[in-house]
């Protein structure tokens, strides 16, 4: 049975693709220094297209152009989507793939793919043919794990309710990683250049990078990611430090920094500014547990500590320990873990959570 601790203080069709046996490729060191012939400094995508090269994401042809207006085929863009993703994958895997043969020169780029279940391993991949938009929509959630659902605030009169693609469209939209090609239509059916590639490849890298570093964060209640960015990683780390320093004295372990932990503190505090509310319980997402609990955190005993208005870490730790409710948190033997968070509202005035746990 789960310890439940809480306590308040109130104190985005061109050229068919040249096939991909016309690549080249570059060592890392070339690649790093490569400026392709025919994308200038002002080209809108140049320093996406720069990026691809400097990581060998993609690669020029073997007259040094990159043709960034080209249509991209669907191995070129398999091959930077596989290039791009940082994770480990069954490689025993045998591709289905009549049309990709072991000695494709994207076999293992596609082969990835499968295993991470981006592609379906079916009879025929059709790796000459170019792309549309609404595949790569798909092929980027799925390859980079975004959240898609159907709950969305992107939407385009091209893209009905029965679109296959849709959730993946519109939530793709919604976080910034593919666009419309005006207000109103996000032309499904286009095919996407290579530039365009380059762009959405760094995108979702982006994106997943700052979800790895816990800097937003899916809400599964709100069906949409939120921010999760601290006003000062520096107070709470000073404040853990001065909890620390009062547990020591009592001869208690010392509780460790969790990141995770923290993350939730984080939205906890940004909950009570955004919906103007100073309690354990949120009227959105409920008691803290509930919110752990949603946000896939693990825990075998919980608890919270919140004080608002306090200017410093130092005030809020001594306001903490001079209640009772407070001091008790503090001093829980069983705690492990803690993490915290400080936000402010639009008056300036801080607020403080501090959620203590045990794994």
């Amino acid at each position: 049975m789960f310890k439940r601790v809480i306590s308040i203080l109130v104190l985005s069709i061109v050229l068919q693709a040249t096939t991909i046996g016309n690549l080249s490729g570059i060592s890392k060191a070339d690649a790093a220094s490569n400026i392709a012939g025919d994308v200038s400094s002002s080209y809108w995508a140049s320093s996406s297209i720069q990026h691809m090269l400097s990581k060998q994401y993609m690669t020029t042809y073997t007259d040094n152009t990159f043709k960034p207006d080209q249509a991209i085929t669907r191995a070129e863009a398999a091959s930077a989507i596989a290039r791009s993703i940082q994770t480990n994958t069954d490689t025993s895997i045998s591709l289905h793939f009549k049309d990709v043969p072991a000695t494709h020169p994207y076999y293992k780029e596609i082969q990835k793919l499968v295993g991470i279940g981006v592609l379906q391993n079916s009879d025929a991949f059709h790796p000459n043919e170019p792309l549309k938009r609404s595949e790569v929509a798909k092929m980027l959630a799925l390859a980079y794990q975004f959240k898609v659902d159907g709950k969305n605030k992107s939407k385009f009169d091209d893209v009905p309710a029965t679109h296959w693609a849709k959730n993946y469209i519109e939530s793709l939209t919604d976080i910034g990683i593919i666009g419309g090609v005006d207000a109103k239509h996000f032309a499904p059916n286009k095919l996407v250049t290579r530039a365009q590639t380059a762009v959405f490849v760094e995108r979702s890298i982006n994106f997943q990078q700052k979800v790895k570093k816990l800097e937003v964060a899916y809400d599964y209640l709100a069906k949409d990611y939120i921010p999760t960015l601290n006003l000062s990683t520096a107070w709470s780390k000073e404040v853990i430090r001065l909890i620390n320093v009062e547990r020591e004295e009592n001869q208690l372990a010392p509780v460790t920094y969790d990141s995770e932990l923290t993350q939730i503190a984080i939205i906890k505090a940004q909950d009570m500014v955004k919906r103007n509310y100073f309690e354990h319980i949120s009227p959105y997402y409920g008691a803290p547990w509930d919110l752990a609990t949603l946000f896939d955190y693990s825990y075998t005993s919980f608890g919270e500590n919140i004080a608002r208005y306090f200017k410093s870490p130092e005030t809020v730790v001594k306001g903490w320990m001079a209640s009772p409710d407070h001091r008790d948190n503090i001093m829980k033997e069983h705690y492990t873990n803690t993490g915290v968070a400080v936000t402010q509202d639009r008056q300036g005035n801080y607020y403080w959570v501090q959620l203590f746990s045990s794994k």
